[in-house]
């Protein structure tokens, strides 16, 4: 199932001590005759395709590369390493996580870097 999640992130740089930027996202199950059950939730950390994306600008002016990664460590929920793309002029992070607070089960994701003017 696709679901969309938009997340506004205004004027960052206006910031003036470093701040970590993370989605919190739900899963649930569909239940047609009952009401659907948590199966977990899932962090994702966001300022890696933030960075990314800031650092390259206009993503319509370089081919498809490897601009970022999001590397899988203990302190994080990552199955592999998430890698920052720029795939037909658009940022992009596909993510696999696994599902904390339950015993078992991933999320895959993919995030695309929008900018307000677009």
């Amino acid at each position: 199932m696709n679901k969309f999640l938009v997340i506004l992130i205004c004027s960052w740089q206006l910031f003036a001590l470093p701040f970590v930027c993370y989605a919190l996202q739900s899963v649930f199950d569909h239940d047609t005759f009952s009401a659907d059950d948590i199966m977990g939730e899932a962090e994702i950390d966001i300022q890696p395709l933030i960075t990314s994306a800031m650092a390259f600008g206009d993503p319509e002016m370089f081919g498809n590369m490897q601009i970022g990664k999001w590397l899988k460590s203990n302190d994080n929920a990552l199955i592999d390493d998430s890698i920052i793309n720029i795939v037909d002029g658009k940022v992009k992070q596909e993510i696999s996580l696994k599902l904390q607070n339950v015993e078992s089960g991933e999320l895959q994701v993919e995030l695309e870097w929008m900018p307000l003017d677009q």
